[in-house]
């Protein structure tokens, strides 16, 4: 199942999104973070059994698939491939750092290139969205509180990213990265490590790898988060990005105005931005 945050005539909705077609599912839950916990879950999935199509994708915004409230928790330098292009040591523990709501653009809508910077990368990564309160989590139960995936765009300023010991600036630009377009809920994905993931710039394949590359997996890195806070329904966990992203390549292969950024990872769908100036 794949849930959809979207506007329609005027009006947030949320949907399931079944052959290029979306099923209006508003209402049975008060909002994303509710429709991803179990008894959420259950309720869509009654409503939708049977149900017909309300519109066609191609009539819908897409909107974040982000609840306001929500944390989303990135781990840096977490692909073996990137961590060797950008010429790193492996690390001992995950890297982590915050991203807010405002960093993001959803599916369709444009990333901004910031005019402090001109080493705007892109980094395509598989996310997890938790559908479970979890607190002291172990790694054997981590995967029961994950409600389903999701691709981010993680959509990083080199220059800022390196200004001083913590990265948070140039993780934060507003509108600099991007989610979407769904959640793919965890019937359809039960091993989030044998996924295939690409990005293309204008048609030009940058990154291609499976999900099996990361040095701390999913059960891991949830079970990390649990022990210092809670995580809560609609928290998110994005888990690096693979080789090939801009500051990989000599020369670097930067972002500018007018590119078309898409990313694609199996049993999701595609996630699709174009570049514009601040």
């Amino acid at each position: 199942m794949k849930l959809m945050c979207y506007r329609h005539g005027g009006e947030a909705a949320l949907g399931i999104v079944r052959n290029e077609v979306v099923i209006d599912v508003t209402g049975v839950v008060a909002d994303i973070g509710s429709a991803l916990t179990p008894d959420g879950l259950s309720a869509i999935r009654a409503r939708a059994d049977g149900a017909q199509p309300s519109h066609k994708m191609d009539d819908v915004e897409a909107l974040l698939p982000l609840f306001p409230g929500a944390r989303v928790f990135c781990i840096g330098q977490n692909y073996v491939g990137h961590i060797e292009e950008m010429g790193y040591d492996l690390p001992e523990f995950p890297s982590i750092f915050i991203r807010t709501h405002a960093s993001f653009a959803p599916h369709g809508a444009d990333i901004i290139k910031p005019d402090a910077s001109e080493q705007f990368d892109y980094e395509a990564e598989l996310t997890a969205v938790i559908g479970r309160p979890a607190r002291h989590i172990s790694e054997a139960d981590a995967l029961n509180y994950v409600a389903g995936y999701t691709i981010m765009n993680e959509g990083s300023v080199r220059d800022w990213q390196r200004r001083g010991p913590q990265v948070t600036p140039g993780k934060n630009f507003d509108r600099s990265g991007a989610i979407g377009p769904c959640i793919a809920t965890t019937e359809d994905i039960p091993d989030p490590a044998a996924l295939t993931m690409k990005t293309r710039v204008n048609g030009e394949v940058r990154q291609s790898t499976r999900t099996d590359d990361m040095v701390f997996a999913f059960p891991y890195l949830i079970s990390y988060i649990s022990t210092f806070c809670e995580l809560q329904p609609g928290d998110m966990i994005s888990t690096g990005s693979p080789s090939g992203s801009a500051a990989g390549f000599t020369p670097p292969k930067w972002l500018v105005p007018g590119d078309v950024v898409e990313m694609e990872i199996t049993q999701i769908g595609l996630l699709r931005n174009t570049v514009a100036s601040e």
